[in-house]
């Protein structure tokens, strides 16, 4: 069994601060105009309508598990680190994290209302800001 030294520290987004450039040059932000989210996810071939929010961050989410996996059969010695870096990694995450604000909004941020899969992100957020490593 290998050890390691390096202690891995739960590092929480903060997603004023996570943004791509789109093909347009535009800076793409979690909170920037829902005409433009439509279009990015359009650019990804994401179909919204007739999709429910849960199905949505379904979609993103298994986006970057496979684009993960595609580069990680390319190169055996890839890391997590190094794929957090990239573009795709970027746009998806901006995408990702704006359906899950608007799900929260949409659900008063109210965990009762929400459906499982909604909640269940909710309470790690709200877990990751109650517990934010002082200093941040």
């Amino acid at each position: 069994m290998l050890f390691s030294n390096r202690k891995y520290q739960k590092k929480v987004t903060n997603i004023n601060e996570i943004y791509f450039i789109n093909s347009e040059n535009e800076k793409i932000t979690v909170f920037s105009p829902y005409p433009k989210i439509l279009l990015e996810l359009k650019k990804l071939d994401i179909e919204t309508r007739n999709v429910t929010l849960e199905e949505l961050i379904s979609k993103l989410c298994l986006m970057l598990v496979n684009e993960y996996e595609r580069i990680m059969d390319a190169e055996e010695d890839y890391e997590m680190s190094e794929f957090r870096t990239t573009e795709f990694y970027k746009k998806i995450t901006v995408l990702l994290n704006h359906v899950k604000e608007v799900s929260y909004n949409l659900y008063g941020y109210n965990e009762h209302k929400m459906p499982s899969l909604i909640k269940e992100f909710y309470i790690r957020k709200l877990d990751n800001l109650q517990h934010k490593p002082s200093g941040e």
